[in-house]
């Protein structure tokens, strides 16, 4: 038999004729027509090659091949009706996922502790596997299943996607509190006399493009892989470092650093969460986005 010519409703029909023993009942169950129920009794017949109800001592009987078959074709219906009411209904206190997720290190830091104490109090049974942001690839249990936080996603993104605007930050400049700056009017001309240090990873280069436009460009003496090595780095050296301004409340709380407005007008960081659109109407996936969501509420960000 070819399953490819079995319409997958006539599944849920031969259910109910077999649970119902009758065309009439089946119909009801169905709401549809007798003469609906009796023309998919027939071309099930045909597909499965077997009669599936006898009439017997005037009831209708299954074959004993119909009763075989409707054992299994309940599991594999239950089995669909399951995924489709995870689909549409989630309640994260009792669901058993795990959620993929995507983040740069100057997200990560900051994301992961609130959204992890957030699962652990609210959705106690969902797992979540991080993988770090790389700017060239996204793996494909992130690009189909999950999530992935970046910089904002322009036409050119590799594969169909969704996106969500998380924040819209802006760069400013971070320096040891009794650095001689930290004194003086901050001007253009001021930074680019700074040393810097500068982070390698995502969103690293906007400064640099920028400045770039005006044939500029600012003393960059060290190079760091993460945003939390800028900081400590910058807390014991005379370097200055362009940092988003959205985690500054975290990074000051120590007290050994100060900020200035970055001196080169309104430079925006935008950040999206981007998903793939298959995933748009998937309940469970759609909490996932709203609660990463709020974690970049300001009200969250102060807890």
């Amino acid at each position: 038999m070819n399953l490819r010519s079995i319409d997958l409703n006539l599944l849920v029909v031969f259910e109910a004729l077999i649970e119902e023993r009758g065309v009439t009942r089946a119909a009801a169950r169905l709401g549809i027509t007798q003469s609906a129920v009796s023309h998919a009794l027939k071309r099930l017949r045909i597909a499965l090659n077997d009669d599936l109800l006898v009439r017997v001592a005037g009831a209708m009987e299954p074959t004993p091949q119909a009763v075989k078959l409707a054992a299994a074709f309940k599991g594999a219906l239950t089995q669909i009706e399951d995924v489709l009411t995870v689909q549409r209904d989630f309640n994260p206190a009792t669901a058993r996922r795990t959620f993929h997720l995507s983040v740069s290190d100057y997200v990560g830091g900051q994301l992961l502790p609130r959204l992890c104490t957030h699962l652990r109090h609210h959705a106690p049974d969902i797992g979540l596997a991080v993988e770090p942001l790389d700017g060239v690839r996204t793996s494909d249990l992130v690009a189909y299943e999950g999530l992935e936080v970046r910089l904002s996603v322009g036409k050119g993104s590799p594969i169909p996607s969704a996106s969500l605007r998380l924040l819209d930050d802006r760069f400013v400049v971070l320096m040891r509190r009794d650095h001689p700056a930290a004194s003086r009017p901050f001007t253009l001309d001021a930074y680019l006399a700074q040393p810097q240090v500068k982070v390698t990873g995502v969103g690293s280069n906007i400064v640099d493009d920028t400045l770039a436009t005006d044939g500029r460009m600012r003393r960059v003496m060290v190079r760091v892989p993460s945003w939390q090595g800028m900081v400590e780095v910058i807390e014991q050296t005379d370097l200055v470092g362009a940092i988003p301004a959205h985690w500054m409340p975290a990074v000051l709380a120590s007290g050994k650093c100060v900020i200035r407005p970055m001196p080169l007008g309104d430079m925006t960081l935008a950040i999206d969460a981007v998903w793939h659109p298959r995933n748009n109407d998937d309940a469970g996936h759609q909490w996932f986005r709203k609660t990463v969501h709020q974690m970049f509420d300001p009200a969250v960000a102060r807890i």
